[in-house]
C-alpha cells in the first residue's frame, strides 16, 4: 500500500513575481490550465489510492486547497500552526 504526502503550504516566494502571498505557486495555473497541485493529485492517483494521499499545509491556505482538491478528505489535509519551512 503506498501513501503520498504533499507539501503545499508555502507562500512561493521563490516563483515571484507569478506567485504571491494570495496565490503561491501550488495553485498556479501554467500548465495544461490546472494548478501544480491538481497536477500533482492527477499524476499520483495513477498508483496511489486517493484515500492515501495527504496535503500539509497553512491555515491560510487550508480552504483553497479543499476546493482545489474536493476528492481529499479533509481529515487528510494537515495544517501547520506556524511556517517552518519543512521542506528546506
Amino acid at each position: 500500500m503506498l501513501y503520498a504526502l504533499i507539501l503545499a503550504g508555502g507562500k512561493g516566494t521563490r516563483l515571484y513575481p507569478l506567485s504571491r502571498t494570495q496565490s503561491p505557486k501550488q495553485f498556479l495555473k501554467i500548465i495544461n490550465g490546472k494548478s501544480f497541485l491538481r497536477n500533482t493529485v492527477d499524476r499520483i492517483k495513477s498508483f496511489v489510492e486517493v484515500e492515501n494521499i495527504y496535503v500539509v499545509t497553512n491555515r491560510d491556505y487550508y480552504k483553497k486547497i479543499c476546493d482545489e482538491l474536493p476528492e481529499v478528505v479533509p481529515e487528510n489535509i494537515f495544517v501547520e500552526p506556524a511556517n517552518k519551512e519543512t521542506a528546506l
